[in-house]
């Protein structure tokens, strides 16, 4: 069934057009909202399509979209999603793909703007209508709109069609005068519009009678309706019909004139109908009967039985009722002997069931009280929504079975396992690992091999590679049967397992494999057990080989075709972006890795393997740190660091405090370094006991720190104390899970730097082609500009001197020279006037930031989100001409707009 919520209903033929309120919806076409508000039947849907075929005829693009009752905010964001993709599928589509990934909607102003960034790209003039906003009752959809009205592009309206005021400050619109609001009294139909009305339901009557029919109605749409259906059958009656002026008049005069007038065959087949938010031909055939329901349909229609037809989908037929009638048969079905109502449930179970409609299958099963029939649906089609990716609908379908039920069927908890898993509700995870533990008998193998695969995943998801250990050989001979799950499962999570091991070899081979296969023999791209994501991890391979030069096509050509056959919001294609910014970095393409950031840093936060997240969050501290954009950098550490902290990862809070300690020195800052360096060595020394590859990997990274806190301070003695276990290594023997090649060259380097500051030359010499020859072989460069000054002298006085040395060294040596010479801190930009004036909460905002607030201080002390903080600072940066916290600062301070610091 189409998405009722998403579909637009259609004019109906002889609607009356509402010239005078069409003209002030015209005047107001510039305006961020407008609102629609009246009782249920006063024609605001019918004048909100009539204003929106005058919009189209702008050259505006509108997207309508309907609050259903009961819509929680993933069936709301749903109609969202479904209603700006028939305008440009590109808007919403980084939004849907992070709401996707985030059931609980935790952060509603991250979806919003999304959203408005992608309305922003667009770039036409964008309407979205949101019809019955009454049922929009989830806070976290208020938020989201509230976010829309706060910052709406000038292109971009609202447009909110409900019964009541929706709770939303709209005191700030109406200050500025750019609100319209129309009420019930302005959608009366006045006493010319009710004439044009009778006249097009061909109803004869003279000037009185017209009068008599506004009075009965009070120009209530509805009323007007259902008087004009009884008037053709009996004219003569006008003067014995009784008020008909809101939806009480309607339910006795609908009961007592319409519907006892229809034959009993007809009003139940309408009864059942009403059962589903939307029908066809078929389904009306199905619940009416074949001769009924053949002309069931056209008889509503004809008659104008308040069948709203959905726009869009005019092959298919579908239609639903008007609300008031909808409820009104409801109540009816509601007073039907137990059996007929379960009758009905049952056969839309099955209906909606074989067409791959899987929530309304599981409800009417559930409402029909047949919970067995509801499961089979759901082990039927829930690995086909699991792989396509569709997990709110897939999270959805389930919610609607009783718990209880749940944890009788292993084979449903593991559904409700992989959602937990791929929200990051780990705790959740853990005790759905728990329970399908125990209810998985020695003997069902199939089972088995599920529960392996989850509880292995999520070891990994969390950085336990003593458990992952401990499940390995079970992983190892898993049987998968030609099951995409598990044929997609083992490989990329062994895979992944091995890279962490250091068993760099192994890993490659195992992601090399075919890809695995759905049901109907096409082979799995999507999900993380699709061949995409194989892909993007044998980028991840090579990386942690140390080896930026082999990773580079790999991940390159793993975004690509994500990219390609998926779209940029997937889950492989936000991995391997974010596993690609650390070569866009090494290779020091910045404008490239900048780039890549602004497009999908949100999305590899949110969907990314911790490697991920950890490489595009490191990149780009790093990168705004070559900027000498400081507090970018430690903002996004800080970032990383509640990131760790909220998923119990060590290794990235490792990293963000190693690149925490890396700027503290950058920027002078004595007192941050140091207390980076007390935070990482305490970090390694809780894993000092620990023989696993992450705490080795802590270990390696609290020395480098070390080392260069004790070069930082001039104590070079002991600086070289510190590396010799790390330079003193043999290269061949630098390659294991503790110590990378990478982490080898840098050490090599630090440890001729030392040499060098102790008249230690020649020594210090010899090093610096052994650094070069890795560095090449690797595919290193920026690696090595960050060594600084000292670095570069030393690489210029080994290629005076080198005389007949490798020329493919001295060559990698010019070309480490050239792209130094050339990477200069971005400077500020000249104070100019600006283009647009800031906003009295961007000034708050840059008052903020001269204080060296984080974002998220700043949002405490503004009450506001990270997130809003975060779109602020971006359309702050933009006004001002600038790409980071201090220019941004000082920028303001040139053009008076903030005070200068105090002495």
């Amino acid at each position: 069934m189409p998405d009722q919520a998403a579909t637009v209903p259609r004019l109906e033929p002889g609607s009356i057009e509402r010239t005078r309120l069409l003209a002030r919806l015209a005047q107001a076409r510039r305006k961020t909202c407008l609102l629609i508000l009246g009782p249920a039947g006063s024609g605001k849907t019918t004048l909100a399509l009539q204003w929106r075929m005058q919009a189209l005829g702008y050259g505006h693009d509108v997207a309508w979209m309907t609050s259903m009752p009961g819509d929680d905010a993933a069936a709301l964001m749903d109609a969202l999603f479904t209603a700006l993709d028939r305008v440009d599928p590109q808007i919403a589509r980084e939004a849907h793909f992070i709401f996707n990934r985030d059931s609980s909607m935790r952060s509603p102003e991250a979806v919003a703007i999304s959203l408005l960034r992608g309305i922003r790209q667009h770039g036409r003039p964008l309407s979205l209508v949101i019809d019955d906003c009454q049922n929009a009752v989830d806070s976290r959809a208020h938020a989201l709109l509230q976010t829309w009205l706060d910052f709406a592009p000038p292109h971009f309206q609202l447009v909110l069609v409900s019964r009541s005021v929706p709770p939303l400050s709209f005191a700030r619109l109406r200050d500025q005068d750019a609100l319209l609001e129309l009420g019930y009294p302005d959608l009366r139909f006045s006493l010319d519009e009710v004439q044009a009305f009778a006249r097009s339901r061909q109803i004869g009557a003279d000037e009185s009678g017209m009068r008599r029919l506004a009075d009965l109605t009070d120009g209530w749409a509805a009323g007007l309706q259902l008087v004009a259906l009884d008037l053709r059958r009996q004219p003569e009656r006008l003067g014995q019909v009784v008020p008909v002026q809101n939806p009480h008049d309607f339910t006795a005069y609908f009961n007592r004139e319409v519907l006892a007038q229809l034959a009993l065959d007809e009003l139940d087949a309408m009864t059942r109908l009403a059962a589903a938010q939307g029908f066809n031909q078929a389904l009306v055939v199905l619940l009416a009967g074949d001769e009924l329901g053949a002309n069931l349909l056209e008889r509503m229609r004809r008659d104008h039985l308040f069948l709203v037809p959905m726009d869009g989908m005019e092959r298919q037929g579908w239609y639903r009722f008007h609300p008031l009638l909808r409820d009104l048969l409801l109540e009816r079905l509601g007073r039907w002997p137990q059996d007929e109502r379960r009758q009905t449930h049952l056969l839309l179970c099955e209906w909606f069931g074989r067409r791959k409609q899987l929530r309304e299958a599981v409800r009417h099963g559930v409402a029909a009280g047949d919970l067995e029939r509801a499961a089979g649906w759901l082990d039927r089609w829930a690995r086909e929504h699991f792989l396509n990716g569709d997990l709110q609908r897939l999270v959805r379908s389930v919610s609607e079975l009783p718990r209880d039920l749940l944890r009788q069927r292993p084979s449903l908890l593991l559904w409700v396992g992989w959602t937990q898993l791929c929200y990051r509700r780990f705790a959740e995870c853990h005790a759905t690992v728990n329970t399908l533990r125990e209810q998985c008998r020695d003997g069902d193998a199939e089972a088995m091999a599920h529960w392996v695969l989850l509880a292995f995943s999520l070891a990994l998801q969390e950085d336990d590679i003593a458990t992952a250990r401990q499940l390995l050989s079970a992983m190892h001979a898993l049987r998968a049967n030609g099951d995409a799950v598990l044929v997609g499962g083992r490989r990329n999570l062994l895979g992944w397992m091995h890279i962490h091991l250091g068993e760099f070899e192994q890993a490659r081979s195992l992601l090399a494999g075919p890809p695995p296969l759905r049901e109907d023999g096409t082979p799995l791209l999507d999900s993380a057990f699709g061949a995409l994501m194989s892909r993007a991890l044998m980028g991840l391979a090579w990386l942690h080989d140390g080896d930026a030069r082999h990773a580079e096509p790999v991940l390159r050509d793993a975004l690509a075709s994500a990219d390609r056959e998926l779209g940029p919001y997937c889950e492989p294609a936000s991995n391997a972006a974010g596993l690609l910014t650390e070569v866009l970095y090494e290779s020091n393409d910045l404008a490239a890795l900048r780039q890549l950031l602004d497009d999908r840093h949100d999305a590899i936060e949110r969907v990314g393997l911790p490697d991920a997240v950890i490489t595009a969050a490191v990149s780009r501290a790093r990168l705004y740190r070559s900027e000498g954009q400081w507090r970018e950098s430690l903002e996004g550490l800080e970032r990383l660091e509640e990131h760790a902290q909220r998923r119990g990862l060590d290794r990235a809070r490792a990293f963000a405090l190693y690149e925490r300690l890396r700027t503290a020195l950058a920027m002078g800052d004595d007192a941050l370094g140091q207390a980076s360096l007390q935070a990482l060595e305490t970090l390694a020394q809780q894993h000092a006991d620990q023989a696993l590859p992450t705490s080795r990997r802590i270990g390696v990274l609290a020395r480098v720190a070390r080392a260069l806190h004790e070069m930082h301070q001039r104590r070079d003695r002991e600086a070289l104390a510190v590396l010799a276990p790390l330079s003193e290594a043999a290269p061949a023997d630098a390659g294991g899970p503790w110590l990378l090649r990478r982490d080898f060259g840098v050490a090599q380097a630090l440890r001729a730097m030392v040499l060098a500051r102790l008249g230690r030359h020649d020594e210090a010499l010899a090093v610096v082609p052994q650094v070069l020859a890795l560095a090449q072989q690797l595919g290193l460069l920026r690696r090595l500009i960050d060594m600084g000054p000292e670095w570069l002298a030393l690489v210029a006085r080994w290629v005076a001197s080198a005389g007949e040395a490798d020329p493919a060294l001295l060559f990698y040596a010019e070309h480490l020279q050239a792209h130094a010479g050339r990477d200069q801190p971005m400077a500020s930009a000249p104070a100019a006037p600006l283009s647009e004036a800031l906003s009295e909460r961007e000034r708050d905002i840059l008052r903020a930031l001269s204080q060296a607030m984080s974002n998220k201080r700043v949002a405490q002390v503004l009450g506001v989100s990270p997130e809003t903080v975060k779109w602020h600072l971006k359309n702050v940066y933009g006004k001002l001409g600038v790409s980071g916290r201090d220019e941004a600062v000082a920028r303001a301070r040139d053009l008076g707009l903030i005070a200068p610091p105090s002495a």
